[in-house]
């Protein structure tokens, strides 16, 4: 619209409303509706998931990997001697995580143990989910180890039940180190949920050892949880070991299996048997009560010695004193 000619003239209500409608449409067509703002900012900004750093080296975890394997198969020993039935645990996981990961992939309610190992620092956890703990107790009471229960937390007097199996747990994963430091476990409480748990931040790295653990015919996964922190001094311990083993010798000694002194008082039956003799059906239709059978001298150097009924040695007869004995000669090949 023109402005006008004159201080003068006066400007009508129409022209007045004329104006601004011409105002707000130029002020409309310069800004963007929020649908096109939407569009123009999809364009631009992208999102990005940064990928979590694990705070061990590859040949790190390789160590921790074998050290866990005969962890669990020393584990899986003296649980079944413990517990007097067969019991099967096989590594199902051994990766790093953040801590708030890890929590969030628990159960609700569980059985999360809190175990301070002493020079360590930090609280390491052992989760062991409700239904494989019920199943554990009734086992500890002289049941068959089953639970037909639906998931729920354990009761105080359970839960000092349960402890008894966290201790040799835990007990059984500190003398995998020995050789490497001495550790000193204690329980120093437990948890029905991991939410309950907030010493570590949500960022914390944690190295989670996921192992499958079958009894009777229930099978669940528990977790150990140790933050890096915790494990800093024994990993600085490995690599120094590998730095300082030089020798071939030295590795293969390493290596090799020992023996666990949790099997010290298992009984095991040991029996000694003769040659076979033989003699006719005549003879032995004739034998009776106080009849003497001659034996071959050369059949006392023959002995053979059987453990749980399978061969397992040679021997010769002889006396020790006032009893029979057997001298061990030589292992049969099974």
């Amino acid at each position: 619209m023109d402005s006008p000619s004159s201080p003068g003239q006066v400007v009508s209500q129409s022209e007045v409303e004329s104006l601004l409608s011409q105002i707000g449409d130029s002020s409309q067509e310069s800004q963007p509706t929020p649908s096109a703002k939407a569009e123009s900012e999809s364009e631009t900004v992208q999102p990005y998931a940064f990928r979590q750093l694990s705070a061990f080296a590859p040949s790190q975890l390789r160590k921790l990997r074998v050290r866990h394997e005969g962890f669990i198969w020393e584990l899986a020993a003296r649980l079944s001697v413990h517990l007097r039935s067969e019991i099967v645990l096989r590594m199902a996981r051994l990766e790093t995580m953040s801590f708030a990961k890890f929590v969030n992939e628990l159960g609700n309610p569980t059985y999360l143990a809190l175990l301070e190992l002493q020079p360590l620092n930090g609280i390491c956890l052992l989760d062991i989910p409700s239904q494989l703990g019920l199943s554990i107790v009734d086992r500890e009471l002289g049941g068959e180890g089953v639970c037909g229960e639906e998931e729920r937390a354990l009761t105080e007097i359970e839960a000092r039940i349960l402890s008894k199996v966290v201790e040799i747990t835990i007990s059984e994963w500190c003398s995998c180190w020995r050789e490497t430091l001495d550790l000193k476990p204690t329980l120093v409480g437990h948890e029905s949920n991991a939410a309950f748990f907030q010493n570590y931040t949500p960022e914390t790295s944690m190295l989670v050892l996921g192992i499958e653990m079958q009894i009777g015919q229930l099978s669940r996964q528990m977790h150990f949880g140790f933050p890096y922190q915790a494990l800093e001094p024994l990993i600085q311990k490995l690599d120094s070991e590998t730095r300082g083993r030089k020798k071939p010798v030295e590795k293969t000694q390493s290596l090799s299996r020992k023996w666990n002194p949790v099997l010290d008082d298992v009984p095991i039956k040991v029996s000694a048997e003769l040659p076979s003799v033989k003699i006719t059906a005549k003879e032995l239709a004739k034998l009776r009560a106080g009849d003497v059978i001659s034996l071959d001298p050369e059949s006392l150097q023959h002995v053979r010695i059987s453990l749980e009924q399978k061969p397992k040695f040679g021997a010769t007869l002889g006396r020790c004193g006032t009893r029979w004995a057997v001298q061990i000669s030589k292992v049969i090949d099974s």
